[in-house]
């Protein structure tokens, strides 16, 4: 079984719900899809063995038959063609991979060059988990190419906890896609309940089943319950707004490290997730 787990905004308590369900839950593999900015090692205390290269394709300029192809770089959306005399200045950091300059330019004024988009690492954590995580490179835009070469480190057959980046994006939707259920992580407030509804339409184009944790729960803001229940999505978990909590997740340490009383909690939530 794969199990993502994605929310709306950083810093809403998605990787501390995916380190803790995974610890609860081991032996599984856990991959940080967040490859912005990885911090599961943080609460799984992964030492890491293995760092390898994510090379992409991107465009190089040559003048080979010396005809310019200005039309190139009007098709590129994101800047990383431009125009200039004759010649076409490539800007490979901005490159997203969609491959319509070189469909633009057949007569091989730009060919394909090798781009280091990140890393992958692998390492091993604390109770028996398999991590896995990704880390693009600085300036980079290769986040899903980052993201796939992620998950092509899954073992097959093995349960699998996806940590997915923020937001609705491009990268969420290649975290999640293939994934057999989909936990979200919100909060109670209206921002969340924003935030949630665009997570459930993103669920809805993949096509991927998915349940709720309501994170900091009992401020008194009942909109998440109103909708979920409006929507018949079911709340799987809730986390409470607590300050030894905050300060616990603050120092890397997941919910069985805080309290033992939440393994059975989250082998719970896992048994949940499966029968869903």
């Amino acid at each position: 079984m794969i199990v993502s787990v994605a929310g709306g905004k950083g810093g809403i308590g998605k990787t501390l719900v995916a380190a803790s369900l995974a610890l609860a839950n081991s032996p599984l593999q856990f991959l940080d899809c967040d490859v912005e900015e990885p911090n599961g090692r943080i609460f799984l205390r992964a030492r890491v063995r293995k760092a390898e290269p994510v090379s992409v394709a991107v465009p190089r300029f040559r003048r080979w038959k010396g005809e310019p192809r200005p039309e190139a770089a009007e098709f590129c959306r994101y800047g990383a063609l431009a125009a200039v005399g004759e010649e076409l200045l490539v800007f490979p950091e901005l490159c997203v991979g969609c491959g319509g300059c070189f469909l633009l330019c057949p007569d091989g004024t730009l060919e394909p060059v090798e781009y280091r988009a990140g890393t992958v690492k692998q390492a091993v954590a604390r109770s028996g988990v398999g991590f896995v995580a990704g880390e693009l490179r600085v300036g980079s835009q290769r986040t899903t190419e980052v993201i796939r070469a992620v998950k092509d480190r899954r073992e097959p057959g093995r349960d699998t906890v996806i940590d997915c980046p923020p937001g609705c994006g491009r990268p969420v939707m290649e975290a999640i896609r293939g994934s057999d259920f989909c936990l979200l992580v919100t909060e109670p407030t209206p921002f969340g309940l924003h935030d949630l509804q665009g997570s459930r339409e993103l669920l809805e184009i993949l096509g991927v089943p998915g349940g709720v944790v309501i994170n900091r729960s009992g401020t008194g803001y009942g909109g998440i319950h109103d909708w979920c229940r409006e929507e018949d999505i079911p709340i799987l978990e809730e986390i409470p707004f607590d300050r030894k909590l905050a300060a616990a997740a603050a120092r890397g340490q997941t919910l069985p490290d805080l309290d033992p009383d939440w393994t059975p909690r989250l082998k719970q939530l896992w048994e949940a997730v499966k029968r869903l």
